[in-house]
């Protein structure tokens, strides 16, 4: 019933059934099989698989999309311990974008500028 999505998060993590199947303690047969919905998916088994694919068991049995981030949730947790060096960073992140934009608009009006005064000597 979850081992299309199972085998979705681990695709999009890169990871070989032999990978997930050693992490979790199994065969790469038998993980194959809680993927391909042939065998039961006990809730034990389902914690394991989890915390291999590094989701929350809820992420795989809800029916929503889940967004694998290329970042493990260990570095997002430590992100979240630091939250304002984060948002330092993002905040000049966009101010630089912002300047960056001025400057091209600067430009812009420079170039538009002498595009006018060249159209009104040509009159």
């Amino acid at each position: 019933m979850y081992g299309a999505k199972i085998r979705s998060i681990r695709e999009m993590r890169g990871l070989s059934q032999g990978n997930i199947a050693a992490q979790i303690g199994v065969t790469q047969n038998s993980f194959s099989k809680i993927e391909t919905d042939q065998s039961k998916l006990e809730s034990r088994m389902l914690l394991k698989i989890a915390d291999a694919l590094e989701v929350s068991p809820s992420e795989i049995v809800s029916d929503q999309l889940t967004v694998i981030n290329s970042s493990s949730r260990k570095f997002i947790k430590l992100s979240l311990e630091n939250a304002e060096a984060i948002i330092v960073l993002q905040r000049d992140i966009f101010e630089k974008a912002i300047a960056a934009k001025d400057d091209e608009i600067a430009k812009l009006n420079k170039i538009i500028n002498n595009w006018v005064a060249h159209m009104v000597l040509e009159q």
